[in-house]
């Protein structure tokens, strides 16, 4: 048994994974959305019977306030839950950004979300798998991987230390932008521009290209750029979870990996939620997918970016392509049509606004 939920975690990633026996089965978290979403996930938790709230991993992809608040509001700031247990937190603070091992105390530079959090995590189980060092790999060497309870298997895929060298001279910037973000109930004009206006019709592939290739600034967050992305393995079952990663990063990743022929995978969540900052014709071409998830509500950015999906539907190698949305939006909406359906070959699923979207799969494991 494998099942992928992509909760509803407005417009950021919660993403529960449960592996073997459907009745106690493992368990591990990646990110927790904002802190509206954290409080409604300890109670998903709580509803649970004390002894299945144990999870092997739970990892927070990087130190943005869709990634990072809601741990801060289901555990951080929370009393502790009866029963609770994670084996390990994968988490890259500010510590970790010299990509070594940290040998003295956690530096505090304030109390801003990545170090409220990075306090609590002292007292935790914190990159245990990594000797307490940083989850990363290096440029043109085998990527890490980790063996999980059950038959899990994780490759690192990102950050490179490179990228968590950028990252340090402008952290306590960036983390004092995503507590500002939080703060914020609206979006500001200053913020991501709006998705593309999609064409009332598109009658054929040519106008689906046409939309795939406008080209915008690529992203340049060091936030974004540190992300953790992982591929998940389990019964041969291939899942990427992208984080936030920068498209070009993770192309080169999938390259060390399959360097000779396309990276089969199973499910592709996307980076930065569908933004066409984040994903490239060179990524898409460089796996065979038939899945293709965004994690997102469309507020504050409207994400998912049309040109993204202009592009995961024009140069998938894999036919016919189906896109998975966690909730239903007024950005993502538009795709689910039987027009564009037909015109361009392509199916669509959607989640729902209180569990999201579930994905199970039949694995080679009995269990």
């Amino acid at each position: 048994m494998l099942t992928l939920q992509l909760l509803p975690a407005r417009e950021g990633d919660a993403i529960w994974v449960r592996w073997g026996s459907p009745d106690a089965p493992y368990q591990m978290l990646i990110d927790m959305g904002t802190q509206e979403t954290g409080a409604e996930l300890r109670e998903r938790i709580s509803a649970l019977p004390e002894g299945q709230r144990s999870f092997e991993l739970i990892v927070i992809t990087h130190i943005d306030r869709d990634h990072i608040g809601g741990l801060l509001s289901c555990l951080v700031d929370a009393e502790p839950l009866p029963g609770f247990m994670a084996k390990d937190f994968w988490f890259n603070g500010f510590a970790h950004l010299d990509g070594v091992k940290p040998q003295d105390e956690f530096e505090s530079m304030g109390a801003v979300q990545g170090e409220r959090l990075s306090h609590w995590l002292s007292k935790q189980n914190w990159n245990k798998s990594f000797a307490g060092g940083p989850v990363c790999c290096e440029n043109n060497l085998p990527l890490p991987c980790r063996e999980l309870h059950g038959g899990m298997r994780l490759t690192v895929l990102g950050p490179t230390t490179r990228r968590l060298g950028e990252l340090k001279p402008v952290w306590r910037k960036e983390v004092e932008a995503a507590l500002k973000k939080a703060q914020q109930s609206t979006a500001s004009e200053n913020f991501e521009r709006l998705g593309a206006s999609l064409p009332n019709t598109l009658e054929h592939k040519q106008g689906l290209l046409q939309l795939a290739e406008r080209q915008l600034a690529k992203d340049n967050s060091p936030a974004n750029a540190s992300s953790i992305a992982l591929l998940l393995e389990y019964g041969g079952v291939r899942i990427l979870l992208a984080g936030d990663a920068f498209s070009t990063d993770l192309k080169e990743s999938v390259k060390l990996i399959s360097p000779n022929q396309l990276l089969e995978l199973n499910v592709f969540k996307v980076p930065h939620h569908g933004s066409q900052r984040n994903i490239c014709k060179a990524l898409i071409e460089s796996v065979y997918c038939h899945s293709w998830l965004v994690s997102t509500d469309g507020s504050r950015f409207q994400h998912p970016d049309d040109e993204a999906i202009a592009r995961i539907l024009s140069y998938s190698k894999c036919h016919p392509t189906t896109l998975g949305f966690n909730v239903r939006s007024e950005f993502n909406e538009k795709w689910d049509s039987d027009d564009l359906r037909n015109a361009i070959g392509y199916s669509t699923t959607y989640g729902d606004a209180e569990d999201g979207l579930t994905l199970k799969f039949q694995t080679s494991l009995q269990v």
